[in-house]
């Protein structure tokens, strides 16, 4: 009874018209790294990885002010993607270079609370906060031109910090940048349809094994943006 009372209390001060600020935001994002672990179903082979650099994302938050004047609860959702396209040597065709390109696209959505820093003032604010998400994602994995096809794909929940700053250029709208830390991960399981791929007028040979493999999503985080009080 008590819990149903407190969130009924929670519930009514987020709504209130004149109790809080409601911003809502648009951002650019830029995860430094990603990690891609192959085999992680096989115990007892060694698990191969590969690391994706410069990430690029886009999102929006929403923040309003709740209980006191320092603290705000955010809802958000952004989309992450990276690629790498490099080539694998075939030594059967005298070291044929075939084109091989990789990729994954992930989807957050993250429930956070935001602390204002006493030093804050009306026009420059910052901020510390942490929270929860959950991610899901794809995994784009293709050899000479032929995709693999997604058998099933697992998402992930965990939790995340952040500080950042916001400044007004005006009560209504103004600037953010933040910087935030987590570790999320979901495991995807890839396999090909077709046996071979033509290239070059070869006949290129194509895995025929299920690959699990894990998409880790733990660089940093870098948000830029622009937030409108409501």
């Amino acid at each position: 009874m008590r819990t149903i009372v407190l969130l009924h209390i929670l519930f009514t001060s987020a709504l209130l018209p004149r109790d809080h600020d409601l911003s809502i935001s648009v951002k650019g994002t830029f995860t430094t790294s990603t990690r891609l672990t192959y085999n992680i179903e096989r115990k007892n082979t060694y698990s191969e990885e590969r690391t994706i650099a410069s990430n690029f994302g886009y999102g929006a938050d929403v923040r309003w002010n709740i209980l006191w004047d320092r603290f705000y609860l955010g809802l958000s959702g952004e989309k992450v993607s990276g690629m790498d396209k490099r080539s694998v040597l075939y030594a059967q065709y005298s070291y044929l270079a075939v084109p091989y390109e990789e990729g994954f696209e992930i989807t957050a959505v993250e429930l956070s609370g935001y602390y204002i820093v006493p030093l804050s003032s009306e026009k420059l604010k910052f901020y510390l906060g942490g929270g929860l998400g959950t991610y899901d994602g794809t995994r784009s994995f293709s050899i000479a031109g032929v995709q693999a096809e997604t058998v099933s794909s697992a998402s992930y929940m965990g939790i995340h910090v952040m500080t950042g700053v916001e400044y007004r250029l005006h009560p209504l709208i103004g600037f953010r940048f933040e910087i935030k830390f987590r570790d999320p991960h979901f495991d995807v399981t890839s396999k090909f349809e077709q046996t071979t791929a033509l290239f070059q007028g070869r006949r290129i040979p194509l895995p025929q094994t299920e690959n699990v493999t894990k998409v880790n999503l733990f660089g940093v985080n870098y948000m830029g943006g622009i937030a409108v009080t409501l």
